[in-house]
Parts: structure tokens; sequence; C-alpha cells
């Protein structure tokens, strides 16, 4: 050993580690069409946390009804990742892009509380969820009093047969919208 510490892989500066200057944050990233799942495997085999959203749906043929794990955002896969981690997955050939906001090289951070949102009501919604990119006039805040979204809090986007939809806004992405009934919200 020549008294250098070239050989550590984790420096200390002002009391921190390379792995402390580097928090996580989740970021999303595009992929090829129908990949979502494999994408997501492969990042997982790498110990690279990630999140697709899915929801089950059940389809119904002529002779079968069949359960599908239908994919909510088509093409997206979140990534939760510090810089470091992220300069890396840029270079992998099945990520075709990490979404960020116009103008700017940088990854667009999506929020904690979003994402919880996010997985909250997929986990938990009676319907269909959807994602909408188009301009929703955004109304008052609503929390879900009722139901199986009972504590989910978002804004009414528009009001269809007497059932409003409530969205959760996601950076970048828009907002992911699901019906709920007036009674169930405050």
């Amino acid at each position: 050993m020549n008294g250098t510490f070239s050989d550590t892989k984790a420096t200390v500066a002002n009391g921190t580690t390379d792995r402390e200057a580097y928090p996580k944050r989740w970021i999303a990233v595009l992929v090829q069409m129908c990949t979502e799942k494999k994408v997501s495997e492969r990042l997982s085999k790498l110990g690279i946390e990630n999140y697709v959203p899915t929801q089950m749906e059940i389809h119904q043929w002529s002779d079968r009804k069949k359960k599908i794990e239908r994919v909510v955002m088509p093409m997206v896969v979140f990534v939760h990742t510090d810089e470091h981690t992220e300069r890396q997955i840029r270079n992998y050939s099945y990520i075709y892009k990490v979404l960020s906001y116009p103008g700017h090289k940088n990854a667009a951070v999506i929020p904690d509380q979003q994402m919880e949102h996010l997985k909250f009501m997929l986990h938990h919604a009676d319907t269909e969820v959807n994602v909408t990119d188009s301009l929703l006039k955004v109304g008052d805040e609503v929390e879900v009093i009722r139901g199986s979204l009972k504590g989910l809090k978002g804004n009414i986007c528009y009001i269809e047969e007497n059932k409003p939809m409530i969205g959760v806004y996601m950076n970048l992405l828009g907002y992911v919208c699901v019906m709920i009934n007036k009674n169930d919200i405050k």
C-alpha cells in the first residue's frame, strides 16, 4: 500500500459518503412498447428498485373469462434511483429515454407522495384507472371518505353521468384518473 485511499469506493466529505450525497428519487423512463414488465425484471435483477403501474382486469370472451394484468402507462417504467445509478441506466439498451422537462437534460423527479398516491389508487380502485396527458381543469381538491379508495386526495377533473372523476396529478405525465361516486368524496 502506498498510503493512498484510491481503493476505497466511498469517499467521506463533510461526514457524508457518496451514497448519502446521491439520495434516491423517483424518475420515469421510456421503454419499447410491450416490454415494460421485461425491463422491470431486468432492472430488479440488477438490484434497481422500479415500478410498473398495472391493474388487474377481467376480460370476457364468448366462452370464458380471464384475469389480465393491464399496464396502465404504456412504455413507462418508474425507477427509484440515485444520480449515479441513473447515469448507468441511461446507457442500457432497453431504456429508450429518461423523461425530463422540455428544454432540460436532467431527469424529471417525481415526488414520493405522488408515487404513493398512484400505487394506492391502482391497488384499491374498483373501476378502471386511466392516465390522460390532456390539461384538465383543476377543480376543488377532494378526499375520498368511503369505499376502497378512502383517504385518497386528489382533484375533481370532470363529472360524467353524475359520477365525478378524481385525478391525482403526476409530474410530467398528467393526471391518473378514476371514476368515483360523488357521495364518497368530501
